[in-house]
């Protein structure tokens, strides 16, 4: 595995993270990539945050571009609720801190990091009592490298988060193509994203109205028209819209789906579906929410037809649905 989560804001919603305070989804600021990027506001606890599975040591990725002065809280890191790691902004440069924003400074870093100016930023963060490791790239130049004690205690990462949530640390600031990678620095690496534009392989869903693809193809989406079904194993599949642009090379693939429950229905789960090389991939079941549709997702790092790394004709010739399961 490779990439863990990737999120460039695209769908116009934040309910991929499941914690968040004055934080929204905006149109794309300067820098930034796409239509949509998500936007801290606010001069105490303006951050997003989400779950990630249990590890010792993560890589993120992420723009950031400030249009604050005041702006100090950049990003996060959590075990079981404990703040283990934050980098923050303090006096125009970037600093790793032990713990909370205001925790021991481990490290400083010498690139002036300036409002209304868009950087990526990289960060190798691993927790722990010796041999714990700092390491931040601005824009791929190492800005931050710091080796000790880098924990308050815990030596694991559960949770990250972007802003700041840290009472009297303000964060006014744009993000976009976030990326969380378990193996290694995600570089400049952009993420874009594609539509239905027509029916799939497989249309067993009923759409509300009209064709199954143009009820589930709206930008953010729209819960006037969708489609749904009561019945275990129904599968739609949807063909997309190419890939625009020059493509090095293409480090995972993302299906999001929009899903609620309504209801006592059979099938209570959902998995994720790719179509391609003639055959169909599923996902593991996801739980389906409850009283409000939410986002749910899955990655696949290669091509599933061929354990291989995904080719930009091969993404163009997919076809990506839902199918629900009992479990």
């Amino acid at each position: 595995m490779a990439r863990v989560f990737i999120d460039g804001f695209e769908s116009g919603r934040l309910d991929l993270w499941d914690s968040s305070n004055n934080a929204s989804v905006t149109a794309a600021a300067t820098g930034m990539d796409g239509s949509y990027c998500l936007y801290c506001n606010a001069s105490n606890a303006a951050y997003a945050s989400r779950p990630v599975p249990t590890a010792s040591e993560y890589y993120v990725a992420f723009r950031f571009r400030s249009i604050s002065s005041n702006t100090n809280g950049i990003a996060y890191f959590n075990s079981s609720g404990t703040r283990v790691g934050t980098l923050i902004r303090l006096g125009g440069y970037l600093v790793a801190k032990l713990g909370t924003n205001g925790g021991t400074t481990l490290a400083t870093g010498t690139k002036p990091i300036d409002d209304n100016t868009t950087y990526l930023i990289e960060i190798y963060f691993k927790p722990a009592d010796t041999g714990g490791r700092w390491v931040v790239k601005v824009d791929g130049i190492t800005d931050i490298d710091y080796t000790g004690d880098t924990t308050p205690g815990p030596t694991t990462i559960d949770r990250i988060g972007l802003g700041t949530n840290y009472t009297g640390s303000a964060c006014y600031a744009y993000y976009d193509n976030f990326i969380v990678d378990n193996e290694t620095f995600p570089g400049n690496t952009r993420i874009q994203a594609i539509r239905p534009t027509a029916a799939g392989n497989s249309t067993q869903w009923t759409p509300s109205a009209g064709s199954n693809w143009d009820c589930v193809d709206e930008v953010p989406p729209s819960t006037s028209d969708y489609v749904y079904t009561n019945t275990p194993d129904s599968l739609d599949l949807y063909t997309f819209g190419d890939l625009s642009g020059s493509i090095d090379s293409i480090q995972c693939v993302q299906v999001q789906a929009l899903a609620m429950l309504e209801g006592a229905p059979t099938p209570q789960k959902l998995q994720l579906a790719v179509r391609t090389g003639g055959s169909n991939y599923f996902s593991n079941s996801k739980a389906i929410p409850t009283g409000s549709p939410r986002t749910v997702f899955d990655i696949w790092v290669n091509n599933p037809n061929t354990s291989s790394p995904w080719e930009a004709s091969e993404v163009n010739g997919a076809e990506f649905g839902i199918k629900a399961v009992v479990q």
